[in-house]
C-alpha cells in the first residue's frame, strides 16, 4: 500500500531542507501530540469515574492537558494518508496546495524498520485511526488511535515511536525512516513554477527513482487530479488586466 504525508511550507530554505534530507536520507519527524492541532489528540480523558460536572471543565482540562504533555517526551507520532487528491488536506496540512505530498511503501516501511542498540524496533506497526464520536478514557490502551469523526476526512494511518531501553531510545524527535520507502512526490497545484523547477531539480540528483507527480485542478469539477508530472504540457507565463473599482487598469 502506498501511504502519503503532505508536508508544510517549503518555500523556506530551512523547512525545504526538511523535505530534500527526508528524500535523500529518510529523515522523518515523528512529532509530540502536544504539538497537534487537534486539542483532543492522543488527550483520553483522565475522569471517566467521575460524574458529569461534578468538577468544572476547564480543571479537568488543565489536568488532561498535563498528561497529554508528559505522554510527549516518550511517544511521537507521523501521520498518513492513503490520499494525495483531497482539497481539505491540501489546504490544511500542504500550505494551500503550494508544497508537496510524499508516497511510501507501506510494506518496506514495516519490512527494513530501524531497530536501536537493544534490538527494539522505531515502530512496530501502521494503523488506521478509529474515528469515533466516544473520547476515549484513561484506560483506553488505543487512545494514541483515535479522533473525532470531524476528523474522518483525513482517513487518517499512525506510525507511532514510542520510548524504548536502547540507543538511540526512540520517542518524539527526528528518526531515519527506510528511504526506498518513499517511491513518490507529488507537488501541489498552486506550487510557484521556480520552487517546482528546484523540487524537480534535487530530485532528480538525490533520488532519480522516485515518481514526480503533479496535482491539478479538473476543468470541469471540483476534483483534483494527480497526473505524471513529465507528461505535463509547458505553459507559458500568462498576464492579463482588470479595471479596478476607480477605473484603472490592474496587471494581473
Amino acid at each position: 500500500m502506498i501511504l502519503y504525508q503532505y508536508r508544510g511550507v517549503i518555500a523556506e530554505e530551512r523547512k525545504f531542507q526538511f523535505f530534500i534530507d527526508l528524500i535523500k536520507d529518510g529523515s522523518m519527524m515523528f512529532s509530540k501530540p502536544s504539538d497537534f492541532n487537534d486539542p483532543f489528540d492522543c488527550c483520553p480523558t483522565q475522569f471517566s469515574e467521575f460524574p458529569e460536572n461534578e468538577l468544572p471543565h476547564a480543571v479537568t482540562d488543565a489536568m488532561n492537558h498535563h498528561i497529554q504533555q508528559a505522554t510527549s517526551h516518550i511517544v511521537g507520532v507521523s501521520c498518513l494518508t492513503p490520499h494525495p487528491d483531497r482539497m481539505l488536506m491540501w489546504s490544511h496540512y500542504g500550505d494551500q496546495h503550494r508544497s508537496v505530498c510524499v508516497g511510501f511503501d507501506t510494506e518496506v516501511l514495516m519490512k527494513d524498520c530501524p531497530k536501536n542498540s537493544e534490538g527494539n524496533p522505531l515502530y512496530s506497526e501502521i494503523r488506521k485511526v478509529d474515528y469515533t464520536n466516544t473520547r476515549p478514557d484513561e484506560n483506553d490502551q488505543n487512545a494514541i488511535f483515535k479522533k473525532s469523526k470531524e476528523w474522518c476526512y483525513e482517513n487518517e494511518y499512525r506510525i507511532v515511536s514510542s520510548a524504548k531501553k536502547g540507543h538511540p531510545q526512540w520517542g518524539p524527535g527526528v528518526w531515519k525512516i527506510p528511504k526506498t520507502a518513499i517511491k513518490e512526490v507529488v507537488i501541489g497545484a498552486r506550487v510557484p513554477h521556480d520552487l517546482q523547477e528546484k523540487i524537480v531539480n534535487e530530485l532528480k540528483f538525490h533520488r532519480p527513482d522516485i515518481l514526480r507527480k503533479k496535482a491539478v485542478l479538473h476543468a470541469h469539477t471540483y476534483e483534483l487530479k494527480i497526473e505524471n508530472l513529465d507528461t505535463q504540457p509547458k505553459v507559458a507565463p500568462m498576464s492579463g488586466y482588470v479595471r479596478g473599482p476607480n477605473g484603472d487598469w490592474i496587471n494581473t
